[in-house]
């Protein structure tokens, strides 16, 4: 393969090509012809990766929200004639006073890390069954679910990545196999993804609830469909899709699962998409920036699978997504620890499932694997056609790779690693809290957060992710803005003045009408009747609601306190004072029920200025309508002969929320304080059944019977420091007074003029003293029994830069207090205590896993009898649990190596061991034993063993044996052999001195 910018291409060997003998007289083969072709040219629909989950689909509904005004004009008409009104209820239930429908969602903390479960149902449809027992011999069920169990494995080790960024625990509570014909009473699979998705999403809802002989009631979270058809989105026929999931469908009982095609081991990969949709999370690249040019690559949530793809992580575009989708509270289900899963295999996969089988799983039962050297980033197979080709879905961890030529290794995250590497487990651990960031606004009420990361250290390989706070929040700029500042949601909702809607431009104020999001920005087209949602979330520190101090954070309503501070507790009593007793205004109250004449608008009661907290209220269900004016008799709800839709109405310095809810009492409401007198009154069509209202003035007035201009606010003197040293403060706080005395006055006179700001100032500057600072007791280490509890205490002095640990010598005054401290509880209750589950026995297959379960005391110290633990009615944890290892081989016969010959020379016989291995029990064919016995032969040698023949002693005569020739004889044979084994002409004579005679 070579590389250009514009495409990757491949060389390779024209397939059945006959190629010419050599030339016997030494000439060269004839040049095998090869052929280059592009990646981009391959087009088997194999290799076709794309999910169904279309990006226009989200476009499109966004669109679809606003095309008709006509069905927001119905909710937003201003005023509507009465007849018209009566025709409504009339016609349908549905609309006017209906019955009010409460919607109760599940919120938790925000910005909190905990750990969920998804408890999965997985169900395998019988094509598949049909296909695995046809052309992969899996005839057992055990082979099937253990190939299924192995892909789910992989499954859950994907969202155990800590590029997540969340505790995500994939655990498969049910497994389904679809071995009988299909009927009414099962989900109908075929080739259209989205007509099968649609029919297994409602069936796994039956699903829920129901009750099968001796597994209890059927309970998951998610729900995933392996099918071997080659599903198509929109059409019922072959394509290339892989895979289809309702986005943000977790937890929602009918839109919580998907569909995915099998193709083999890879399959984990599409599963994991597919439910990260189910997560809410969309296709890195569209709507986000992760897989552009320039950016991160795009990784699992990746449309289509490419070289360049990362299928072992999750971008960061993936992680914001889940993250918020679980911080909106939307993964409500998965809090709760699953009672019951099935054992993941405990191999790695490319253990159970070499090279060969994965290829045959992805392309049939004739493929084989191509490109071995690349298998652990893109497994290439020979398809059907004879081509390698490839998905980019890598091969399978655990997989036999090549480092080098002769140097295998095994797959792990994509790479060939050494075969002695070893992966082992990392937990992570939170990391330091980043600095605060700025404040969201600059005067009434703003937030600013600062977060931490799972980075000290980042989990590794299957470790556990951090749990517990991973963003805080806290309040900024609480001073309340100007009386000309305009409302925070009134700029937001400009800001979108010059942004075309539908090809025109409008004038966009907020929408006050009821709502299920507080939080999201929705606006009005000024002079228009018809609304719409900009976007999901509003700047952090807008308020929930324009008469409540709440405010939204990261689009949730958080409680704010009457003093402005998030997470205060206090709030504001009876007469709107914060944090105060109740003794500054008094409660007007009162029921009218005189009978009046029929057929027109009634007066029943003058509500005057500066009332606050006002319940006006019909006794019973009437036809009658509740209405509301000035004194100057203009009307501001349900006038002129006309009902308005229930909504939210600005009216006299405050908000009224109107409410009329079919066979209800009809109502309004409001906080206060107004800035004019209201008149109630009430449009009659029957006979008076009865109003009830209820409103708190100022104990020193009645709202309206003082003259607002003898009254102001002023600044009090400065009041006392808080602190004797390093920088305190004094205030001076706004008081009402008389102006022409000076004298202070209840707040209530001085209203509806706004309350400026306290005043503030620092004093007493300079440092304290070093002193011993105590930190908190420490919970006991022992909930039972005897334990111990400690503190830090440490030498601090305070300064103008802050609190300073100094040196414990610089504290003179007393001693240094103790750090620990002895804390003694109850007894100890007795609870069950289980030790590390066995290795699953036997080695293969199916099998079984048992620990030891014994009664102790809760803090593991004593053991006790049985019955204590069994009084507290707590259930004895398993002892025993199935679990399943790789496949077990079929029986086979073992041979040894041969044993040497019966004889050193000629014909003998030889022996070895043949053994049956069976791990199942099943005994070998016979016909297929090796022999165990065979002839064997040795030469015999006539002549002597010439690497072994030598002259004896080196005697000197040899020569002469050999040439007087005595070579014949037995005895000088053995002591002269090498002399006597040569041939040719006899060695020279030794010459031997001659003796000398001795002279007399």
């Amino acid at each position: 393969m070579f590389s250009t910018d514009v495409d990757d291409y491949f060389v390779e060997p024209l397939w059945n090509h006959t190629r010419r003998p050599v030339d016997r007289l030494g000439g060269r083969a004839t040049p095998h012809p090869h052929i280059v072709y592009s990646r981009s040219s391959i087009k088997n629909t194999e290799l076709h990766t794309h999910c169904g989950v279309s990006d226009y689909q989200k476009r499109k509904y966004q669109w679809l929200k606003h095309k008709s005004p006509a069905t927001f004009n119905e909710v937003l008409k201003p005023r509507r004639r009465m007849r018209m009104w009566r025709r409504l209820l009339k016609k349908s239930k549905g609309k006017g006073r209906r019955k009010a429908k409460v919607i109760r969602r599940h919120r938790r903390p925000r910005s909190v890390s905990n750990e969920r479960h998804v408890e999965t149902l997985v169900v395998v449809d019988k094509k598949m069954v049909d296909y695995y027992q046809h052309h992969h011999n899996m005839r057992h069920p055990d082979g099937l679910t253990a190939y299924v169990l192995t892909i789910m494995n992989i499954v859950a080790k994907l969202f155990h990545d800590p590029s997540i960024g969340n505790a995500i625990n994939i655990v498969v509570t049910k497994l389904i196999i679809f071995t009988g014909d299909a009927d009414d009473t099962l989900p109908q699979i075929s080739y259209h993804a989205d007509k099968s998705l649609d029919s297994f999403c409602r069936w796994q809802h039956r699903l829920l609830g129901q009750t099968s002989s001796g597994q209890g009631r059927a309970s998951h979270d998610n729900a995933v469909l392996l099918t071997r058809y080659d599903i198509c989105t929109y059409k019922n026929e072959p394509c290339g899709t892989l895979g289809l999931a309702p986005v943000e469908g977790m937890c929602e009982k009918e839109r919580s699962c998907s569909i995915n095609q099998d193709i083999g081991l890879a399959s984990a990969f599409i599963i994991a998409h597919e439910i990260g949709h189910n997560f809410g999370m969309h296709h890195d690249g569209a709507g986000n920036t992760c897989g552009l040019p320039g950016q991160e690559p795009a990784r699992i949530m990746a449309a289509r699978l490419t070289k360049d793809t990362s299928p072992f992580q999750w971008s960061s575009c993936s992680r914001a997504y889940i993250t918020d989708f679980l911080d909106a509270g939307k993964g409500w289900c998965l809090d709760n620890i699953p009672l019951k899963r099935e054992a993941y295999p405990q191999d790695v996969p490319g253990e159970d499932f070499d090279i060969d089988t994965q290829c045959r799983h992805q392309f049939g039962p004739r493929s084989r694997a191509c490109k071995i050297k690349k298998a652990c980033r893109e497994l290439w197979c020979v398809n059907n056609i004879a081509e390698c080709v490839t998905n980019s879905i890598p091969a399978a961890e655990g997989t036999e790779c090549f480092m080098s030529r002769h140097k295998k290794g095994w797959c792990h995250l994509g790479e060939c690693r050494n075969p002695q590497y070893e992966a082992r487990t990392v937990h992570g651990s939170w990391g330091q809290w980043d600095e605060w960031g700025d404040c969201s606004r600059t005067c009434g009420g703003g937030v600013e957060a600062s977060q931490r990361q799972c980075d000290d250290p980042v989990p590794k390989d299957g470790g556990r992710y951090c749990v517990g706070l991973r963003k805080r929040y806290r309040s900024c700029n609480v001073t309340p803005c100007g009386a000309d500042a305009r409302d925070f949601r009134e700029v937001q909702c400009s800001s979108y003045d010059n942004v075309p809607f539908r090809g025109r431009y409008y004038k966009w104020i907020p929408y006050t009408g009821e709502q299920a999001k507080p939080c999201a920005l929705v606006c009005m087209a000024e002079g228009y009747n018809f609304y719409t949602e900009r976007v999901s979330k509003v700047i952090d520190g807008t308020r929930c609601y324009p008469d409540k101090p709440h405010i939204c954070i990261n689009g949730e309503c958080k409680f704010v306190g009457c003093d402005g501070y998030l997470g205060s507790r206090k709030k504001e009593d009876v007469c709107r004072v914060c944090a105060g007793d109740n003794s500054t205004c008094r409660t007007v109250s009162g029921f009218f029920d005189k009978p009046l004449p029929k057929g027109a608008y009634q007066e029943i009661v003058t509500i005057p200025r500066g009332a606050i907290h006002l319940q006006v209220a019909e006794a019973a269900f009437s036809s009658n309508y509740l209405a509301l004016r000035n004194d100057k008799d203009e009307y501001y709800i349900n006038g002129d002969w006309t009902i308005d839709w229930p909504r939210k109405f600005s009216i006299a310095g405050t908000v009224f929320h109107y409410k009329l809810v079919e066979y209800e009492p009809e109502s309004f409401q409001a906080l206060g304080p107004t800035s004019e007198d209201l008149v109630v009154m009430m449009l009659l069509q029957e006979e008076n059944r009865g109003i009830q209202y209820q409103y708190n003035l100022p104990v020193n007035g009645s709202g309206s019977d003082h003259d607002i201009s003898l009254y102001t606010w002023r600044h009090a003197p400065w009041s006392p420091c808080t602190k004797s040293c390093s920088t305190g403060l004094s205030v001076s706080k706004a008081q009402c007074v008389n102006k022409s005395d000076d004298s202070v006055v209840e707040d209530a006179y001085c209203r509806p003029q706004p309350r400026p700001s306290d005043h503030n100032k620092h004093c007493n500057l300079q440092s304290c003293p070093p002193e011993w600072s105590m930190g908190q007791w420490s919970e006991c280490s022992q909930t039972c029994g005897e334990g111990v509890r400690t503190r830090h205490v440490v030498c601090t002095q305070v300064t103008n830069e802050g609190e300073v640990v100094q040196d414990d010598s610089q504290c003179r005054h007393g001693n240094k207090p103790t750090t620990h401290q002895d804390c003694s509880l109850q007894r100890c209750p007795a609870v069950w205590h289980t030790f590390e589950w066995s290795l699953c026995a036997p080695s293969c297959g199916p099998g079984e896993k048992t620990r030891r379960v014994v009664c102790m005391t809760s803090d593991s110290n004593t053991y006790v009898d049985d019955a204590l633990c069994q009084e507290t009615k707590e259930v004895k944890p398993a002892t025993r649990q199935s679990c399943i290892n790789r496949r077990c081989p079929p029986p086979q016969w073992r041979k040894g190596e041969w044993g040497q010959c019966s004889v050193s020379c000629g014909t003998g016989k030889q022996e070895r061991s043949v053994q049956c291995q069976s791990f199942n029990g099943q005994p070998c064919d016979p016909a297929l034993r090796p022999p165990a016995l065979q002839d064997c032969s040795s030469p015999c040698s006539e002549q002597p063993d010439l690497e072994r023949c030598e002259d004896k002693f080196k005697v000197a005569y040899c020569p002469l044996v050999f040439n007087f020739g005595y070579c014949e004889r037995p005895y000088f044979q053995t002591m002269c052999c090498e002399t006597c084994s040569k041939e040719g002409t006899p060695p020279p004579m030794p010459r031997f001195p001659r003796r000398r005679r001795a002279r007399g």
